[in-house]
């Protein structure tokens, strides 16, 4: 593709050297300018393997916008770096595409929606576990009722990750806002409904390997009054769900689930009697996971239209973390519009 967007990318290591080598080098929509890391070391490792030349190298954004011309940045860093990012990036006339959780605290968040509207530049979050086939495909059937009405529904998160090292060991609620933040915006994605109250419990189990709590109970209130519950443990040892979570959304009709990339609908009558099982067919993206956020966010740029994961609709997602851990805090139900 031609007049291809520049872009900086901010952090390069770890889970941003994945961002580097495997999305934004490939990418048809964006041509690499600048790497930014703090980390030395890293930097001049994960650049050299990606041909960017030492000039083009930074361990700040401040300094790479001060050499380097750009159309947008994307910033891995950790969250609590991300409103910095953003105002450097909007002052100099980027726009930015951020990882998720869009920003450390709520505040945060809603200063950098602030900012990219103020400066007219698009703010987008990577909510890349949308742009998953099985979850567009569940996405579909909720919306066009193959199972009735939807009336309530449940996921289940258990995977034991190890994160030693990082920020996520030592972060408060991991889980929740680290992991949390990907499963309360699929709901908001299938159901087509923000969240509107939550009841949270978070915990440590006496043999995690985590500082704080990587495990949560939740129930969540969906607008239009339609329960959602969610059980969550990052050091949960033995089965293990992937990583979109095993879901039940129970329909007026029959259950639909989604469990390892497959979904089933089953449909019965009272005492389960005559049950019937149907695999579903997923239907196929043309772009998947970060690839897709990536190119959303450069046609947000390209058009002026938000991306469906801009920061102002994010938002609604952080806020729905945000009262899940004020209510693991304060041990009570908590009103997303509080945070709001």
């Amino acid at each position: 593709m031609t007049n291809r967007l520049r872009l900086i990318q901010c952090g390069i290591g770890g889970f941003g050297s994945g961002w580097l080598h495997d999305f934004v080098r490939p990418s048809p929509d964006f041509e690499l300018v600048a790497v930014v890391d703090p980390n030395e070391a890293t930097l001049h490792t994960q650049a050299e393997r990606a041909g960017v030349p030492p000039e083009r190298r930074f361990t700040t954004l401040a300094a790479a916008l001060e050499t380097v011309e750009a159309d947008a940045a994307l910033t891995v860093a950790p969250p609590a770096f991300h409103l910095e990012h953003a105002r450097l990036a909007f002052a100099r006339g980027l726009h930015l595409l951020t990882e998720k959780p869009m920003a450390d605290t709520l505040d945060s968040a809603r200063a950098m929606v602030r900012l990219a509207a103020e400066r007219n530049r698009q703010l987008a979050v990577s909510q890349n576990y949308r742009y998953r086939p099985v979850i567009q495909t569940l996405r579909r059937l909720l919306a066009a009722r193959a199972a009735g009405e939807p009336g309530h529904g449940h996921i289940d998160f258990y995977i034991a990750s190890d994160f030693t090292g990082t920020f996520r060991e030592t972060m408060a609620f991991p889980l929740l806002v680290d992991m949390a933040v990907h499963h309360f915006d699929l709901i908001r994605c299938v159901t087509g409904r923000d969240i509107v109250r939550v009841t949270a419990l978070g915990f440590r189990p006496a043999w995690s390997w985590y500082a704080h709590q990587p495990a949560a109970k939740v129930l969540l209130e969906l607008e239009g009054g339609m329960p959602f519950s969610y059980n969550g443990d990052w050091s949960a040892l033995g089965e293990a769900t992937n990583w979109n979570g095993d879901w039940r959304v129970q329909c007026a009709e029959g259950a639909v689930r989604l469990s390892h990339d497959t979904i089933t609908i089953a449909r019965s009558g009272r005492w389960n009697r005559d049950t019937v099982t149907e695999t579903q067919d997923i239907s196929p993206l043309a772009l998947t996971e970060r690839a897709a956020t990536l190119h959303a966010f450069a046609q947000a740029v390209r058009t002026g239209q938000p991306a469906e994961t801009s920061g102002a609709d994010n938002l609604n997602t952080l806020a729905a973390v945000f009262a899940a851990v004020r209510s693991a805090e304060e041990k009570r139900p908590v009103e997303v519009s509080e945070l709001l």
